[in-house]
């Protein structure tokens, strides 16, 4: 992982775009939340580039990571890793979004071929501590794209 491509690191996290007090990512609005993708072992150089990628390309302002050199922060002792892609809940946002990580391999398929149905999550639930059986998901893959085929409604 090149430190360099970062916007900054806090808290066992890496944050590319931009999020500050003065420059908020997402300023018109409330409904914010994210996509998440997992993986192991460490970020690579090739995964920044394409975080960088969507930012450029206007999916998303802001991305984030866990810091996989930050090992007091990690939660997962197999060293399992999240990328947080956050959006509004706009339905061309999420599409936008959803189809960037398609294009790119992010959406696991199961055994039988589908899409998996990836959750949204809402900012404000993780906020309210929402996770496991307590999290359910308003909106997911399955509400913007048929899953078997990969095609938006």
């Amino acid at each position: 992982m090149k430190d360099e491509l970062l916007s900054y690191r806090t808290g066992g996290w890496c944050y590319y775009g931009t999020n500050t007090v003065q420059n908020p990512a997402f300023k018109d609005t409330d409904n914010v939340g994210k996509f998440m993708t997992f993986g192991k072992g460490f970020i690579t150089d090739g995964m920044q580039k394409l975080i960088l990628k969507a930012i450029e390309q206007g999916i998303t302002p802001l991305i984030k990571h866990t810091d996989t050199n930050a090992r007091e922060f990690l939660l997962s002792s197999d060293g399992s890793w999240v990328i947080i892609w956050y959006s509004t809940d706009k339905e061309n946002d999420l599409k936008k979004l959803a189809q960037f990580l398609m294009d790119n391999s992010l959406v696991p398929l199961t055994k039988s071929g589908r899409y998996y149905n990836i959750p949204f999550k809402y900012d404000e639930q993780t906020r309210n501590g929402e996770y496991g059986d307590q999290f359910k998901a308003s909106i997911s893959l399955k509400d913007l794209m048929d899953l078997n085929t990969g095609e938006f409604y």
